[in-house]
């Protein structure tokens, strides 16, 4: 009760301390303008805050209605990203004045017409800035959650067998696929780019939907259409097993169905279980295992198995394995298994964030998961975590683009 009424007033707060720079920045506009300007966002600001909030409050009135749903998550969402971005840009311009003031009445000395000069810029600044987070908003969960982009990842491995040296790998993970509302055309992209990457393989690291197996069935023949030279290969995702599902026997028989439509869309799904690749007379191991997730409260599934994928498999030189979660690699992969490149999804790089791959990135992933987008190494071990290329709960992807990521696998 005291978070919501903290949400709820606390929000109000932030319109009424955003709209001070509204009232600075549009001090010396024409009387017309400036009423315009201040109205105008004082009426928007409070229509996306008192429907988003009467919504929210309401929401068992309006399940199953995804239009309000998206409208009250996006809405809420983007309203408080852009005031707490003024606001906190206009605190700022605050403190500098107070310090100003502060020290001029100490040294006995008369503000200049600067402060002004300053306070206006600082509080233009905080404007500027909210209407971007506005706009990046509005873009990512219009035209940006479908801004597939690929990400190249060459490694080099002294272990790896000469006739692999070269081998291309497409990764993708996290499809979601009743997120798009059987939305076609963007997923036929997707499926075209990855296609002209002409993959040796393509591994798929789980979450083909968000609950049923019934979501993905209009979606056979346009994944069908991948296209890899030597084979697809798929492992179960959380979601896999069917979200909301309680009992034992209604994650397995969520889990049977999705692994029967990948098998549909010609991948080979690995159950806990290994696959020899053998070119030129050389192998390398794959193996794929079921969910394994860590969480306290047991949200996930844990029934991926390591030691048992791989189980009569011989002995080869170099190994892949296809994990969902990436915790898995950090609590029974690394530096405990012969496992030289672990693959994984899951986390969606957090759908919200700033990222510049092999440069800069942060998100609130960050906060959940220690591995959490790209690539990590340890020792001889390396892990990718696939930023997803489908969306879940929030509709949409703010500086974090889906993503189709291409492994290039050399001899070092």
């Amino acid at each position: 009760m005291l978070a919501y009424n903290l949400i709820l007033y606390g929000t109000v707060f932030l319109i009424l301390y955003a709209y001070r720079a509204v009232h600075i920045v549009s001090k010396e506009w024409s009387s017309r303008s400036k009423w315009l300007f201040r109205v105008s966002f004082l009426l928007a600001a409070f229509f996306v805050y008192t429907t988003t909030a009467y919504l929210a409050v309401n929401r068992a009135s309006y399940e199953g209605n995804e239009l309000i749903r998206n409208y009250t998550i996006v809405g809420a969402i983007t309203l408080s990203v852009t005031l707490l971005s003024i606001c906190v840009f206009q605190l700022f311009a605050d403190i500098v004045l107070l310090i100003r003031s502060l020290s001029f009445r100490f040294s006995g000395s008369k503000a200049t017409g600067g402060s002004m000069q300053r306070r206006t810029f600082l509080n233009k600044l905080a404007l500027g800035i909210g209407g971007i987070m506005m706009g990046s908003f509005i873009w990512g969960t219009t035209k940006g959650k479908y801004g597939w982009r690929i990400i190249n990842n060459h490694l080099a491995f002294d272990n790896l067998p000469k006739a692999f040296d070269g081998l291309k790998i497409v990764q993708i993970s996290d499809l979601h696929l009743g997120s798009f509302r059987e939305n076609f055309e963007p997923i036929k992209e997707a499926v075209q780019m990855i296609n002209e990457l002409e993959p040796d393989y393509i591994f798929f690291t789980g979450d083909l939907v968000n609950e049923s197996p019934k979501e993905a069935e209009a979606w056979v023949p346009i994944l069908q259409s991948l296209k890899a030279k030597q084979g697809k290969f798929a492992v179960l995702g959380n979601h896999d097993y069917g979200w909301g599902r309680t009992s034992d026997a209604e994650k397995e028989e969520n889990s049977r169905g999705v692994a029967a439509i990948k098998k549909r869309m010609d991948f080979q799904v690995l159950l806990n279980e290994h696959q020899v690749i053998e070119k030129d007379g050389e192998k390398i191991g794959l193996v794929g295992v079921e969910n394994w997730g860590y969480s306290e409260q047991n949200w996930f599934p844990t029934k991926g198995d390591y030691k048992k994928s791989i189980e009569g498999m011989e002995e080869v030189p170099f190994k892949i394995l296809l994990s969902h979660d990436p915790s898995h690699w950090d609590h029974h992969i690394q530096g405990k298994e012969d496992v030289d490149l672990t693959l994984s999804g899951h986390t969606h790089g957090g759908q919200v964030g700033v990222s510049i791959p092999g440069l800069f990135e942060i998100s609130a992933a960050k906060l959940f998961y220690k591995r959490y987008a790209g690539l990590y190494k340890e020792g001889r071990q390396h892990l990718y975590v696939n930023r997803g290329m489908g969306f879940l709960i929030f509709p949409g992807r703010v500086g974090m683009p889906p993503e189709i990521t291409l492994h290039r696998l050399n001899k070092a």
